[in-house]
């Protein structure tokens, strides 16, 4: 089973997951079931090119998107997906969203165009997307001391990567998206600003639990989406 943490920058992804494993650990490891972590845009060794340009192309979607393409395959790789369970901070359901509105695709061809390149991870068995008002995001973001990714630290970014995963999500729930992937993947949203990290990490442990129960059953039901505004 592999679940990615989803969600705009600032929404606590990092958070949760850092709470969550030892959560996931205390349940899992005495029935011997394995867990393995993926961080698909988490620097890969300085001595790769792209990553020696970073702060020379903060600008470049085409540089960003050969980088972060590299990230995913990279982890990806290293990854030891025949574990019990895996879970990862973003997905390739990030690259999918982050150009949704500027793809000048159809979405079709938007996902197979990210698919060919990020072509070593796994499309997850079920999403977490975190959320929370412009205003906490906005405030979380002021209290940062980054030299990268500022661009995103603003109230247009914001809205129009909200935007951007409505619209994915919407797509991921057409029977026809769900023949091209293959699964229909749960969506579970959070409002971190009202939702505790603890709720949350009890929520994710109960439906892992439910489908390692139901693991020769069907896949469970998908969840009506609504994303948090």
């Amino acid at each position: 089973m592999y679940i990615a943490i989803e969600g705009i920058k600032g929404t606590g992804k990092s958070t949760l997951l850092e709470t969550l494993l030892p959560c996931l650990k205390a349940r899992l490891e005495p029935k011997q079931q394995r867990i393995a972590i993926l961080h698909p845009t988490k620097p890969i060794p300085e001595d790769h090119h792209l990553e020696r340009e970073f702060y020379q192309h903060q600008n470049n979607d085409a540089y960003f998107r050969l980088l972060y393409a590299a990230r995913s395959n990279y982890h990806a790789s290293h990854t030891d997906w025949s574990a019990d369970l895996i879970i990862s901070d973003r997905s390739i359901l990030t690259s999918l969203a982050v150009r949704w509105q500027h793809a000048n695709l159809s979405p079709v061809e938007h996902y197979e165009q990210v698919r060919a390149q990020e072509n070593i991870i796994a499309i997850p068995d079920l999403v977490i997307q975190l959320d929370a008002p412009n205003t906490t995001l906005l405030e979380r973001y002021a209290k940062r001391d980054r030299r990268y990714g500022q661009h995103e630290e603003t109230l247009e970014s914001v809205m129009n990567m909200r935007s951007s995963y409505t619209e994915l999500y919407k797509w991921l729930s057409t029977e026809q998206t769900m023949l091209l992937i293959g699964k229909s993947i749960p969506i579970y949203s959070y409002d971190t600003a009202k939702c505790t990290v603890h709720s949350i990490c009890q929520d994710i442990t109960d439906a892992i639990e439910q489908n390692f129960a139901n693991i020769n059953s069907e896949s469970l039901v998908k969840k009506p989406y609504s994303l948090v505004h």
